[in-house]
């Protein structure tokens, strides 16, 4: 089982929080999924990555089957289905058709979930139409790579990816010149040479388990991203795409892979995602020491264990060094720097004046107060660490970042660049923490934040706004700048709403929680704002925060998943948990109004045969055309529900007497007697029904509907076909 699919299980059998956290993630996830009825291969749920990608809207992929977009027979995707229900086998490989009529090359890895009570295939689609492409490419290469060998090896070495061939033994036998030129090695040197040695340690052992599994025929290919590593001990991601090798008469040789250097693309997304991260922890005032640790285990992540860091904080009087957070590897240089501090005034002096700008320790060891604390210290290149002064907006110092290389490399520009990115996020962490955030500071990470923002000066009129907020409410800069967020009301919420949103303001110094605004196109959307006063030091106010998040989707996944929890999937009428509710609210009308309630207990007759003669999905059908037979015989204001298979319960209410339900009774048993033709088959069923009554059977809505379950099997008894009075059974 795979990591996502393991994912799921466990939060699919979690508690509802965690099921709703579930399913944001399903809907905002960027990878094309899809929920599958295992039956009958209806798709019960789909992202908004599947409806982009196949053409649909949401609601046209819920209301198709799988067999639909799978160009297979619809019996062979229906073995398919059983193959990944019973774990036989869990990946595939299938044309699927988008709604434009194109048909593309996809891989489906297929496993089952509990969704709640049903047993469902959770489905992860992804288009391997180029990667088809490239591998015939490829495939035509090797089949003339005998006759073009020259060619062959020019096309190679130009090449902007590395291509080389794998024997069965696991070791290099060809690469080309971008190979080596990708891992710093001499061109013959890259020639047997074991390929699992060039994966970072930390994936050695998987990356080896990959290709035993592809040598062995157990997969037929590999498309992953992971981490190398160069001769110098540097790392860099790599795009691997894999597959098994054959000769001229068909017999496997070995491997041929293709890795493309992916490093800046994964490393820039994973500083943005760590940026976008940290900012959100700081606008949901998470403990600074929690944003600390976090920053620290996303920098050692994001540099492979490179590089270790130390962020070390001054105390509000400056009086003394405290730890804020640390790489393990770094732990005896925090403990000598604070015991240093702490012991000599003089030392806690000059770190305070150290420029705020980074310091290289072996021009710190050139100055005696430092030299003298430190010298003990057994790092493993004093060239390559850092001392990196964290000041706030206003030139306070606030503590100290110290990052080192631990592989005796410098750092790189772009190392170094995220180090000056981390003081200033450190620092904004520090400033919010005490409740002194500075604007100015908070310029300097403005346009990193994925969220809404705008600024207002203390009379409300919005003095700066960042990109996202221009691109989410359709408003540019020019017309936002000098107005009042008024301009965006949706007119949902009263006056009382933002009187009471202001009066939190203004006392608490905050306010957060969900909003409805007007784009400029006049589209509603909702949003979750948190707003935040920034005073000065005497406590008057400055300035107002504004973060947006734009929560409309959750808000419409919150509403469909409301209506999954108290319907029946297959019919969509109250399932019991509604029902018991609905019930609940019939009897204390009845009691307040001295009316009778008639809780009717409708088991069909003859269903079991169908179902098993035509199979699940007739059955499924049928259930749902007596559904609305029933349903279109009962008021407004009356209830039927399904209990499950074919068991329903219908409240009939506002009954002056009891016998007032017997039209109703005689209509229902009519209506089911009636033909149902289904795909041209004529069905033929009846109903047994059981009636109690509030308040001469029981005051008690479980009794009831036990009372009139225990009528329908004496209505069963009595031949079917008819109804039974709970009443009755007492005589």
């Amino acid at each position: 089982m795979n990591l996502i699919s393991t994912l799921f299980h466990t939060l699919f059998s979690s508690d509802d929080s965690a099921y709703n956290a579930l399913y944001r993630f399903f809907d905002k996830s960027s990878s094309i999924m899809l929920l599958l009825d295992p039956e009958n291969g209806k798709i019960l749920n789909a992202n908004e990555a599947a409806a982009h990608y196949y053409g649909y809207t949401l609601e046209q992929l819920t209301h198709m089957s799988i067999s639909t977009i799978n160009t297979l027979p619809a019996e062979l995707v229906r073995e398919e289905r059983q193959r990944a229900l019973k774990e036989e086998r869990n990946y595939f490989n299938f044309k699927h058709q988008l709604a434009n009529g194109e048909v593309r090359d996809v891989e489906v890895f297929s496993t089952p979930i509990n969704l709640k009570e049903k047993r469902v295939l959770f489905s992860i689609i992804h288009d391997i139409t180029d990667r088809k492409n490239a591998e015939r490419e490829l495939l035509e290469v090797n089949e003339n790579l005998a006759k073009q060998e020259i060619l062959f090896k020019q096309i190679l070495d130009t090449s902007s990816v590395a291509i080389f061939l794998v024997n069965m033994e696991g070791h290099i036998t060809h690469a080309n010149q971008r190979m080596a030129e990708m891992f710093l090695y001499p061109l013959e040197e890259l020639i047997n040479k074991e390929y699992v040695e060039l994966i970072h340690t930390s994936e050695r052992e998987i990356g080896r388990q990959k290709m035993l599994s592809l040598l062995g025929s157990k997969i037929s290919s590999v498309d992953l991203e992971r981490v190398y590593c160069r001769t110098d001990g540097s790392s860099f991601w790599g795009q691997l795409t894999g597959k098994r090798f054959y000769d001229a008469k068909g017999e496997e040789i070995g491997l041929v892979g293709v890795i493309a250097d992916i490093d800046e693309r994964k490393y820039i997304q994973q500083c943005e995602q760590h940026h976008k991260q940290i900012l959100q922890m700081i606008a949901n005032t998470s403990p600074l020491s929690t944003i600390l640790h976090v920053m620290t285990g996303d920098i050692e992540s994001i540099h492979h264990h490179r590089i270790g860091c130390s962020m070390l904080l001054f105390d509000e009087t400056n009086h003394k060094l405290i730890l804020g957070a640390t790489s393990n590897e770094l732990q005896l240089l925090s403990t000598t720097l604070i015991d240093a501090s702490e012991g000599d005034k003089h030392f806690l002096a000059h770190l305070l004046h150290l420029p705020a700008q980074p310091v290289l320790f072996s021009t710190l060891d050139e100055e005696s107060w430092w030299h003298e604390k430190t010298q003990d210290l057994h790092l493993k290149d004093r060239q390559h660490c850092f001392a990196n002064p964290i000041v706030s907006a206003f030139g306070k110092p606030l503590g100290l970042l110290m990052i080192c290389s631990l592989q005796e490399q410098p750092l790189t520009p772009r190392e170094i660049k995220l180090v000056e990115d981390e003081v200033q996020f450190i620092a904004l962490a520090i400033e919010k923490s005490k409740s002194d955030a500075k604007l100015q500071l908070a310029a300097n990470v403005f346009t990193h934040a994925k969220e809404g923002i705008i600024i207002t000066d203390p009379y409300g009129t919005i003095i700066e706004a960042n990109e996202a907020f221009v691109r989410n409410s359709g408003y540019s800069l020019d017309e936002i700048i000098g107005h009042d967020p008024r301009i965006m009301k949706s007119g949902r919420q009263e006056t009382v709403f933002y009187a009471q949103m202001w009066e939190s303001i203004l006392t608490l110094g905050h306010w957060q929680g969900e909003i409805w605004n007007r784009r400029k196109d006049g589209s509603i959307y909702a949003e979750m704002l948190t707003i935040s006063a920034v005073k000065d030091s005497e406590g008057e106010i400055q300035n107002f925060v504004a973060l947006f998040t734009d929560i409309t989707i959750i808000k419409e996944h919150e509403k469909e998943l409301e209506h999954l929890a108290h319907h029946d999937v297959l019919t969509s009428l109250p399932n019991r948990m509604l029902l018991w509710d609905r019930l609940s609210q019939a009897i204390a009308e009845a009691q307040r109004y001295n009316t009778y309630l008639a809780v009717l207990y409708i088991d069909l007759d003859g269903f079991k045969e169908i179902n098993d003669t035509y199979g699940h999905s007739i059955g499924d059908e049928l259930l749902i055309a007596v559904s609305k037979r029933i349903a279109s015989l009962l008021r407004k204001n009356e209830t039927v529900a399904r209990l499950g298979g074919d068991e329903f319960v219908a409240l009939l209410t506002d009954l002056k007497n009891p016998q007032e339900c017997e039209l109703i009774l005689k209509r229902i048993i009519e209506a089911m007697s009636e033909v149902i033709v289904i795909h041209g088959i004529d069905l033929y069923i009846s109903a047994s029904i059981g009636i109690s009554f509030y308040p001469d059977d029981s005051l008690n809505a479980e009794e009831l509907i036990l009372y009139a379950d225990k009528a329908m099997y004496s209505a069963k008894e009595l031949g079917k076909n008819c109804y039974f009075f709970f009443n009755q059974t007492k005589k």
